[in-house]
């Protein structure tokens, strides 16, 4: 989030002048202009899309089924069924998208192939955006239940990043009949003091103007957010993919609302949380570091695994994606899970 949030605090102070000049991108658009990038050619071929049932409210996954096993990288063994009983499902960030899991997905040692695998678009965020009501944690943990359910999906192993491994902690809470294991990576969820918030997160709680930030979003704004978490140097594709997400007046209001409900407020629940859970966390995370919240998470969490990744910060999976994805490879086909920490 840290860095999304560097984002809206800086474009809240450009001119007046500036801010009349803008205006927001249609959902549509974000899509059609998301799916065109280079590094999102390959979630394209696999997409599907639907309408949830009763609520009314889109839905939307890629699905990369696994390879045979000759075909798969060397060294790889298909597990027992027993043991992997259901896909690996990934979760994105806010304001995020599925291309976020392009480098864990298809860099060298990457996931896709090795196991059924779905990404899944969250309400309020990236290509879905939202049309109406306050987003908050809960609604996003529903969304992404419901995703679960209209893909007939069971004994899943449920990924989340960031506010994203809150939504998928909260639907293994509510849902434990749809969700076998669950990796947390960097994940909110844990009460913070004021002074725990970074500056920009507390001016996005605070600040009445703050909904308007998208009006100033430019791509060297985020660029310059993001690069810090990269070494100076961040993918040009990810630039665009969270400039373009946040060029949508929904997905930048959705994004406020998240910051000012992150409370804490299911905390407690996670001692009743039974599923294996594995944490990955970033070493040098500022938001949220492994020292304290990653910490509590595996003290919580009664059958949780913390493993850190040494020089990464808040985005692992973005960083050390041939780690993570073996991290998380590993666990979804062990039989003992997280269990015996």
């Amino acid at each position: 989030m840290r860095w999304l949030l560097v984002v809206a605090a800086s474009g809240l102070m450009v001119s007046g002048a500036v801010i009349g000049g803008c205006g927001s991108m249609a959902v549509d658009e974000v899509k059609q202009e998301t799916l065109s990038l280079p590094k999102n050619a390959r979630l394209l071929e696999h997409l599907r899309a639907g309408v949830l049932t009763g609520t009314g409210e889109p839905w939307m996954a890629a699905y990369l089924p696994s390879l045979p096993l000759d075909a798969r990288a060397a060294g790889s063994e298909a597990p027992p069924v027993s043991e992997a009983p259901g896909p690996i499902v990934l979760v994105h960030g806010t304001p995020d998208g599925m291309g976020a899991w392009t480098r864990v997905l298809f860099g060298e040692d990457g996931l896709a192939g090795q196991e059924d695998i779905y990404a899944l678009e969250v309400l309020g965020h990236g290509m879905l955006g939202v049309e109406e009501g306050t987003v908050t944690f809960q609604r996003c943990a529903d969304h992404v239940a419901a995703t679960l359910g209209a893909l007939g999906l069971t004994g899943v192993t449920l990924v989340g990043n960031s506010y994203g491994g809150e939504f998928c902690w909260r639907a293994a809470l509510d849902h434990p009949d749809l969700i076998s294991k669950v990796v947390l990576i960097d994940s909110s969820g844990l009460p913070r003091t004021r002074e725990q918030f970074l500056s920009e997160e507390v001016k996005m709680r605070e600040w009445s103007i703050a909904r308007l930030g998208y009006l100033a979003n430019t791509e060297p704004r985020v660029a310059s957010a993001l690069d810090p978490h990269f070494d100076g140097a961040a993918d040009p594709g990810r630039v665009k993919e969270v400039f373009l997400a946040l060029q949508n007046r929904g997905n930048w209001n959705a994004m406020i609302d998240l910051v000012r409900d992150e409370n804490g407020s299911r905390a407690l629940e996670l001692a009743g949380l039974d599923a294996p859970t594995l944490l990955i966390w970033g070493e040098l995370d500022q938001a949220y570091p492994p020292a304290t919240f990653g910490a509590t998470f595996a003290e919580r969490i009664p059958s949780a695994r913390l493993v850190v990744v040494e020089g990464a910060g808040h985005y692992p999976h973005e960083q050390s994606p041939a780690r993570v994805a073996r991290e998380i490879l590993a666990f979804h086909r062990s039989g003992l899970g997280g269990a015996g920490r």
